[in-house]
């Protein structure tokens, strides 16, 4: 009797011990201490209401497109953890909405990073050129995001090999994606900053830049009601030709938000002949530049110190511009700096 009872208060006295730890870490087969169980455990019960508020938001799905530019509807469990990027909006886009740890690489800039964020760039994985693909499989991606063109056959192959092996995709609206002909627009972009945000479960990031766009495409809009506006040419000079951006290419939809009449290109994108500008004679030029082409200066002085143009009006009165194409291609949230760079020259008397 007394050696059944020793046994009882043993195997109480053991498992008082095993549960308070009695201040002593006890090892189990793992290696991991009671202790530190306890203690991890104490950790996961205090910030569950946490995690139970952000797993509420998944799972998510978001429309995109594959390289046939058809759409797929991608699903996320869980916010991305390791991410491929390619391109300036793209690059821009993720450290504005603070999720530069989430890049693993990324390349492609077309010129300098945006002031603001070069101390959160300079902390990223920044490549020359983009990586082969074989080599991105190495990397083990969880997400990539890029423009159309990097999922060509020469670059990272169609995207249902990377969805198939667990990684989604996300292409740019305005780069390709959707079929042709389809017109691009700044919602566009702005619905591509929605959905990373989407996501990321960074939603209100996402929001919040998106409106401080459409409030400087207010500004110039509330501004210009009653007024006459400027008509425009935005040109690229291609050596034989101008490649023509008008009202269905994203450089031509940020014009009019910034108050410009498209005197060429209102209807079509097709490229001009000098000939064809001259008979135009827009009130002001805009001339596409960047990074690689020519500087801000060449692609002015192409025009003003050209004497086949010696008579339009936007040589005669020094309206002839640079205009980025960071700032009218695939802009993201540079949109709004493109419509800034419209509105500045064309109605100054605003920015005074």
């Amino acid at each position: 009797m007394k050696n059944g009872f020793k046994k009882l208060f043993a195997l109480i006295l053991v498992t008082m011990t095993l549960t308070t730890g009695c201040g002593k870490n006890v090892p189990t087969e793992s290696g991991t201490s009671k202790a530190e169980i306890s203690e991890s455990t104490s950790q996961s019960v205090s910030v569950s209401s946490e995690d139970t508020k952000k797993d509420s938001h998944y799972p998510v799905t978001v429309k995109t497109y594959n390289y046939a530019r058809e759409e797929i509807n991608t699903v996320y469990e869980k916010a991305p953890e390791k991410v491929y990027v390619a391109f300036q909006n793209n690059i821009e886009m993720m450290l504005r909405l603070g999720l530069g740890d989430k890049i693993v690489a990324c390349y492609g800039l077309d010129g300098e990073i945006a002031e603001d964020l070069k101390d959160e760039f300079a902390r990223v994985n920044y490549l020359q050129q983009g990586l082969p693909k074989e080599d991105v499989v190495a990397m083990q991606p969880d997400f990539i995001l890029g423009w159309s063109s990097l999922f060509g056959e020469k670059r990272l192959g169609d995207v249902d090999y990377w969805n198939k092996s667990g990684t989604n995709t996300y292409m740019s609206l305005n780069s390709g994606a959707r079929p042709k002909g389809t017109p691009q627009k700044v919602e566009d972009e702005m619905q591509d900053i929605l959905n990373i945000g989407k996501i990321f479960n960074v939603e209100d990031k996402a929001q919040a830049l998106v409106d401080e766009v459409y409030a400087e495409i207010k500004k110039v809009e509330d501004y210009i009601k009653d007024k006459e506006k400027v008509s425009i040419a935005i040109l690229e000079d291609e050596s034989d030709s101008y490649r023509v951006y008008g009202a269905n290419v994203l450089g031509g939809d940020i014009a009019v938000h910034a108050g410009a009449e498209l005197k060429i290109g209102a209807d079509n994108s097709k490229n001009i002949s000098a000939e064809d500008l001259v008979i135009s004679n827009p009130d002001a030029i805009f001339m596409v530049w960047y990074d690689g082409f020519l500087s801000p200066e060449e692609v002015v002085k192409s025009i003003t110190e050209n004497p086949a143009f010696a008579s339009l009006n936007a040589v005669k009165n020094g309206r002839v511009y640079p205009i980025n194409l960071t700032n009218i291609y695939c802009s993201g949230l540079r949109c709004k700096d493109g419509v800034l760079e419209f509105a500045k020259n064309l109605y100054p008397e605003l920015y005074k």
